[in-house]
């Protein structure tokens, strides 16, 4: 069975029972009220602060730096890593900016009450990007129907009943309100975002601040009502039978790492000849459009398990039913994971287009004015885990955006690297925005064991290899890669240390998040050469020196020394059977620590896994234990996956489709009733890293052959798939029986540099293919 729609009962009373849509810019979270009905609006350019944030005082100057690093190696040296923790936060800035709600949409039926409502029902169609709520009052009935098109930029929710009725159309936003036009039939909103907004994890004075000198991005709003009734000024519409209002938003900003430009007018100029546009062409034109232009994207995969549910019972109901006794059994409603799966690929869709911004932690979605951890873009592993699917699940296109964040980091984290470091190339940490901030955050007074950490750069790099692995990369994309890679090794050149034997490492080094014993019974974070730094640059280093060959860059003098640094690397340490998280028997302070950096080499890295180093990985996941948060659980679905190990894969399902409305703590995650991913509170990291986790379970292409299959749990019985892509641009469709037995499989060569001979496993048959633009079958008829 293939599922596509969530539905409910009832009308979203919070954010985390509200549905989304999307078209890559602007974004809307529906709450789905028959007689009133409430859009929470995003536009993914409208960000606090500006490139000018990052000089912000104070800035640590060189000379500062100079003197913390030298006192903190020292300390490190000295086996003081606690003194080297206090020594790096002098190293930090202040914060990266925030991504900010726009405003509220509401339609407001007068005189009627949710009360009234009956036979209520909402349903979000993934297959065709579309909200739904109807209902009737006093027999009569309601319907309104919101969706977003990406061609025409616009936002459209119609509103029809049975009788005429009349309506307040109104808008509200939480940011500086610098106007409001209104005439009968619509109404321009024009506002200005904070010059800073401080995270809610800090606690200071003032923390969202106005300057209006200071560079900041302006915006508007402007909506439309067309409607068979009388409209009135102010939003008011009499006597209608239908309702329907044509939105779009433009803001002042200019590109990633760019100022903003222009005025709020400008703007509002640009969101009104959207809609002027959208009008003209007739909204049927309009929903054509969007219908294919989605249907393009989403329509490439899909994933069919499970019977037909169960038509009595609503997406929420079946979430809770999954358990019996406070136990989770995915196996009672397999469809629920096709449903997760397809609702991932929706939300990339929906969140990350070509010419956009990345997937912030929470996509494109929310609602506060300082969100957790500023909804923005956390680098020591959430950005990147929502693209880890992308391209097996057919969505490449959608990673764009994230190869402009690498650029706009590469241009503003080269000040950072000399500043900080005295170090050619480019540098990024653990945390940065829309306008590429690639300091350390804290103000001094935070953590370094999540603050301290200037290697993003390697692991984001990584996905510049994975294009090329993919064959999504062409030659211009290739010598767009080389110049980022080669930027990062020489920072990575001038970071590393040489012991007197050759080998080399790093000197100040973090494992994310996590912390150590130390000596006298405390605890630190920094100490060196933690396992992510040599497995990144590992990585890093090769990619660098494969790329540099296929362009005939071999005569580079930087090859020359990333050839030599990259044979000085050790291996990756084995400890009493386990993956060390630091060389030299460190004892981890928190052993079921959610983050399992040291596993990056597992995944998502693709070298070889040795019987030893795989071995290695599982006893690291056994240690840590399953339970966890939604983005590691996650993780851990992959890594399980990629080790083969599908009955570890069903434990973790297990926690991954638990019910949030059980509070379980703050490092114990599951799904929403929306079915959005709770890290606690939601990020999307969680649903999109499920996807490239189900994705490993079905195929594998990181090593000589490609795998079908390898990990499927057995709770999720028998189904089919087609539209997977597998490296080097292999597109496949197959199907299983319930012990997991590949009944039927087809490949094709996606792109030219795919095409000629493959080698597929599926249990233990081998199957050598020679694949072209045509479909080929390797299994059944």
């Amino acid at each position: 069975m293939t599922e596509h729609v969530l539905w409910y009962r009832r009308p979203a009373e919070t954010w985390n029972e509200a549905l989304p849509l999307g078209n890559g810019a602007l974004g809307a979270m529906c709450f789905g009220g028959a007689t009133d009905a409430l859009l929470r609006l995003n536009d993914e350019t409208l960000w606090s602060g500006s490139p000018a944030s990052e000089l912000a005082a104070p800035v640590v100057t060189a000379d500062e730096a100079r003197d913390a690093l030298a006192e903190a190696r020292a300390a490190v040296a000295d086996g003081r890593e606690e003194d080297a923790d206090r020594h790096v936060r002098r190293l930090q800035h202040r914060h990266a900016q925030s991504f900010l709600p726009f405003a509220d949409l509401r339609l407001r039926i007068d005189g009627a009450t949710s009360d009234e409502v009956e036979d209520y029902r909402r349903e979000l169609d993934l297959a065709t990007a579309t909200h739904v709520a109807t209902g009737t009052r006093a027999g009569a009935g309601l319907s309104h129907r919101t969706w977003i098109s990406a061609p025409h930029g616009v936002l459209v929710h119609e509103l029809e009943s049975d009788e005429p009725i009349d309506v307040r159309v109104e808008l509200e936003t939480q940011l500086r309100e610098l106007g409001r036009v209104e005439i009968d039939t619509a109404t321009t909103l024009l506002v200005q975002a904070p010059s800073d907004v401080t995270p809610p994890h800090d606690e200071v004075d003032e923390p969202v601040v106005y300057e209006d000198d200071a560079a900041s991005v302006r915006g508007a709003l402007h909506a439309r009502i067309v409607t068979d009734g009388t409209p009135v000024r102010g939003g008011r519409v009499l006597r209608a039978t239908r309702v329907t209002v044509v939105l779009a938003t433009a803001t002042t900003f200019t590109g990633m790492g760019r100022m903003p430009v222009g005025t709020e007018r400008a703007a509002a100029r640009r969101a009104t000849e959207r809609v002027d546009n959208a009008i003209a062409a007739g909204l049927d034109q309009v929903r054509a459009a969007q219908l294919a232009d989605h249907a393009r994207l989403y329509a490439r995969a899909e994933l069919a398990i499970g019977v037909a549910p169960d038509p009595e019972r609503d997406t929420a109901e079946r979430l809770r039913d999954l358990a019996e006794d406070g136990a989770v059994d995915i196996g009672r409603d397999a469809g629920l994971a096709a449903l997760l799966f397809h609702y991932g690929r929706y939300l990339l869709i929906s969140a990350s287009r070509p010419g956009g911004l990345p997937a912030t932690l929470q996509g494109i979605w929310n609602e506060e004015l300082r969100p957790d951890w500023s909804s923005n873009y956390t680098t020591n592993i959430n950005v990147e885990m929502n693209y880890w699917g992308a391209h097996t699940a057919n969505l490449s296109e959608t990673e764009e955006p994230l190869l402009a964040l690498i650029e706009a980091l590469a241009d503003s984290g080269a000040e950072t690297a000399r500043r900080l470091y005295d170090a050619p190339g480019w540098v990024a940490h653990h945390n940065t925005d829309a306008w590429g901030y690639t300091q350390p955050v804290g103000d001094g007074v935070h953590d370094a064991a999540w603050a301290f950490w200037p290697m993003a750069g390697f692991w984001l790099c990584r996905h510049l290899a994975e294009r090329d692995a993919f064959g999504v990369a062409d030659e211009a994309e290739r010598r767009r890669a080389f110049r980022l890679l080669r930027g990062a090794t020489a920072f990575a050149l001038a970071w590393m240390t040489q012991a007197e034997s050759g080998e080399r490492g790093t000197a100040l080094s973090t494992s994310p998040e996590n912390t150590f014993r130390t000596r006298d019974g405390g605890s630190a974070a920094v100490a060196e050469s933690a396992t992510l730094d040599i497995v990144l640059l590992r990585a890093h280093l090769d990619e660098f020196l494969r790329l540099a060959h296929h362009l005939g860059h071999e005569d580079d003098p930087l090859v020359a020394q990333a050839q030599d640094a990259r044979a000085g690397l050790p291996e990756i340490p084995i400890e009493d059977g386990s993956i060390a998280e630091w060389p030299g028997g460190r004892e981890a302070v928190d052993p079921h620590h959610r983050h399992l950096s040291p596993l990056v080499f597992a995944y998502p890295g693709t070298g070889a896994l040795t019987p030893e180093l795989g071995a290695a990985a599982s006893r690291f996941l056994d240690l840590r234990k399953d339970e966890s948060t939604g983005w590691s659980l996650a993780w851990k679905i992959a890594l399980r996956a990629r080790l083969g190990q599908a009955d570890r894969v069903a434990d973790l399902l297990a926690l991954v489709f638990r019910d949030m409305s059980i509070d379980r703590g703050d490092q114990s995650g599951g799904l929403y009733d929306n079915l959005l991913a709770a890290h606690p509170p939601f990020q999307i990291d969680g649903n999109l890293g499920y996807v490239a986790g189900l994705a490993e379970c079905l195929v594998h292409s990181h090593g000589d052959a490609i795998t079908l299959l390898p990990s499927w749990p057995a709770p999720l019985g028998a189904g089919s798939v087609r539209g997977l892509v597998a490296r080097p641009g292999v597109e496949i469709d197959l199907a299983w029986d319930d012990t997991g037995a590949v009944t039927s499989a087809r490949a094709r060569a996606r792109v030219a540099s795919a095409h000629g001979e493959h080698t597929f496993r599926a249990g233990e048959r081998e199957i050598e293919a020679t694949l072209d633009d045509a479909w080929s079958v390797l299994i059944g008829e």
